[in-house]
């Protein structure tokens, strides 16, 4: 795609209406006062007035660089421990880009960046109370972590890869001090993901992303008050093409063909989420400060289709609740929530104690008038202790309750030598499982509270070529909740279920990181899951699961040169992959269609020269040669082999 056309196109989706107009000129305003900004501040009143914004010491060194714009996070104040962390200048796994391979391959996605997603390992929820239900994008949401920032001079870094047809992802950030207690700043991110099954030409689209946020942070002349308050933002539409269809003479390798034909033509899906967060505190003395939390969270979700256009013989939907020309499902999910506490540090203990209070509502328009629309008001009462053993480690406990009887314990401890948690929480069945109607689904449950204990732990071992860690996660379930494909005496197919029995999981694992010749290296990660109790069939996990990397690194040019190559491997076995409804975009339980196991290897070159990096890979080269590639879930092919590039760019003045 020329230069041209790729702005043309991140423009036209910028101004067709994915900002709100408020925000927008929000925007437009922090654009502007950056500009007044450095014009009227200087941003160096410490260091005296200067011309430009270069700086420039004896040496005619520049001054400004990584270690002049840093920056912490939220988590770091409350704990009373900020930690500044320097820019990020490592190549080491530049390349990988995905959400799943920026998470070890972990994660079940529809074979395209931003479709539907999830864990493939359980993961124990953050919320004890309730839920949408609705989380199959979440890992595009929670992955934008919030960095509050301290520069010493504007900050501007752009990334941007050009993934082969079609594929591209942009990420703008800037931050700069209004003055060295005051910061404000922005990050900006967009997915465009063309089509892989039946793309017509550039820009045919399989995934429209838009993310953005705002940040502030601010703290009084003597430290005793500080605030931290940010907007969030992302909408994501994506195209449903339901699978590959098949017919009679359907062949596994009929997956990978060109021309494969989708089931949906007209089908698509939106989420959209917004979220407003304030923090702030004041401290008495340092074993004593108040604080109080605000946030105000929204979720919509719609799916919208020409039903006249899905496939009839056979019926791709096994269910019709409401028979419409088109189909518009909604929901709607929000809340507010407000903590109030105290906490301090006694010695080196830290300690917390805090009240909360939490009003949701969840609205489903088509659902029956009694139960259209459900919201309650939880309380929380909870608290934390961390206690820092020098450099020997940490042990940190987190226990809350809320008013129906959920709960949440936790207790960790980390060292140099070992690592090891334990979580055992009871949490509220998520909204959607109980209550939904739309064009092609509908149910209404009374399920229990699911609880779960997991442990988890690795020994260390580490020298100056070798680094060895056993693992091991134990996790059981009970009361557990998930969709599933079975006959229930009706139409549908595919409905949500409780299970009475326990789901045991055993998962031992093995990390191993070497170094040979100074600059070879060897990482690999093998995780062995046995379910010893499974009932109802509620999980499927691959029985090995692997990654692995042989790769050359090393400093060229007076350090002007670093650079990153090799090979990345991924494999994991045969398994009953989830497969995945697409009017309530949820993956469901089903054993009748296995994912084979395949090995995916993926060639890569990453470089840093001076403050830009830069990455090549070729995806999957082994299809490159056979022809025939892999399922991540059952009908939808994984990524091709095809050739990305990227780049990351940084400016510090």
């Amino acid at each position: 795609m020329p230069a041209s056309k790729a702005i043309q196109d991140h423009v036209v989706l910028f101004a067709d209406g994915l900002f709100p107009s408020l925000l927008f000129r929000s925007l437009v305003l922090v654009a502007f006062f950056s500009v007044v900004a450095n014009a009227a501040f200087g941003q160096d009143q410490q260091e005296g007035r200067r011309k430009g914004s270069r700086i420039i010491d004896d040496t005619t060194k520049q001054v400004y660089g990584p270690k002049t714009s840093r920056y912490y996070y939220e988590r770091d104040v409350f704990l009373n421990r900020l930690t500044y962390h320097a820019i990020d200048t490592a190549i080491h796994n530049f390349h990988r880009w995905t959400y799943v391979q920026r998470n070890d391959y972990r994660y079940q996605d529809l074979g395209n960046v931003g479709t539907s997603i999830r864990s493939i390992f359980y993961k124990v929820p953050d919320v004890i109370g309730a839920s949408s239900g609705f989380q199959s994008y979440d890992l595009y949401w929670d992955s934008e972590q919030m960095k509050m920032y301290d520069t010493k001079s504007p900050y501007t870094n752009m990334y941007v890869m050009l993934g082969g047809k079609g594929r591209s992802v942009t990420r703008a950030t800037f931050s700069r001090n209004i003055n060295p207690r005051w910061n404000f700043g922005f990050d900006f991110r967009t997915l465009l993901i063309d089509k892989q099954i039946q793309r017509q030409s550039k820009g045919d689209r399989n995934v429209r992303s838009t993310y953005y946020d705002l940040y502030t942070s601010f703290q009084s002349k003597d430290s005793t008050y500080r605030v931290i308050s940010s907007f969030r933002r992302n909408s994501l539409e994506a195209d449903e093409y339901g699978g590959v269809r098949k017919n009679e003479t359907f062949e596994y390798e009929d997956y990978f063909f060109n021309n494969a034909q989708a089931n949906l033509l007209d089908a698509s899906s939106k989420d959209l989420r917004m979220h407003f967060h304030l923090f702030h505190q004041y401290e008495v003395a340092r074993a004593l400060q108040i604080y109080h939390v605000f946030d105000r969270y929204r979720q919509g979700t719609r799916f919208t289709d020409r039903p006249s256009t899905a496939p009839k013989d056979p019926p791709f939907y096994d269910h019709t609740e409401m028979d419409n020309d088109t189909t518009e499902d909604r929901t709607k999910f929000k809340y507010v929530r407000n903590e109030v506490g105290i906490k301090g540090n006694l010695l080196k203990l830290f300690y917390n104690g805090y009240y909360a209070a939490r009003y949701y509502s969840m609205a489903v328009p088509h659902a029956d008038t009694a139960r259209a629309q459900v919201s309650e008001l939880e309380s929380y009462i909870g608290g934390r202790i961390s206690l820092r053993l020098d450099s020997l480690g940490e042990v940190t406990g987190w226990g809350e309750l809320q008013q129906n009887g959920n709960y949440r314990l936790e207790g960790q401890i980390k060292s140099k030598w070992i690592e090891a948690s334990l979580k055992q929480v009871q949490y509220s069945t998520p909204r959607l499982y109980q209550t939904y109607r739309g064009a092609h689904d509908v149910w209404s449950n009374d399920f229990s509270d699911i609880n779960v204990t997991q442990l988890n732990g690795y020994l260390h071992y580490s020298s100056a070529t070798l680094n060895v860690s056993p693992g091991l996660t134990f996790t059981r379930l009970g009361n557990y909740v998930f969709f599933k494909y079975d006959d229930y005496g009706q139409e549908q197919t595919v409905l949500p279920v409780q299970t009475s029995g326990e789901q045991v999981i055993f998962s031992p694992e093995l990390k191993v990181s070497l170094t040979v010749l100074g600059h070879v290296n060897f990482n690999t990660q093998i995780v062995y899951t046995k379910m010893l109790k499974n009932t109802g069939d509620a999980f499927q996990i691959p029985e090995l699961f692997v990654n692995a990397q042989l790769a050359y690194e090393n400093v060229h040019f007076n350090d002007n040169l670093i650079m990153h190559a090799g090979i990345d491997l991924h494999y994991q076995s045969d398994y009953f992959a989830l497969a995945y409804d697409v009017p309530i975009q949820q993956f469901y339980v089903q054993q009748d269609v296995k994912v084979l196991a395949f090995p995916m290897l993926d060639v890569f070159f990453s470089a840093r020269i001076k403050k830009g990096k830069i990455f090549f890979k070729y995806n999957n080269i082994i299809q490159a040669f056979t022809k025939e590639g892999y399922l991540v879930t059952p009908d939808y092919p994984g990524q091709r082999n095809i050739l990305d590039f990227g780049f990351d760019w940084s400016f510090y003045d």
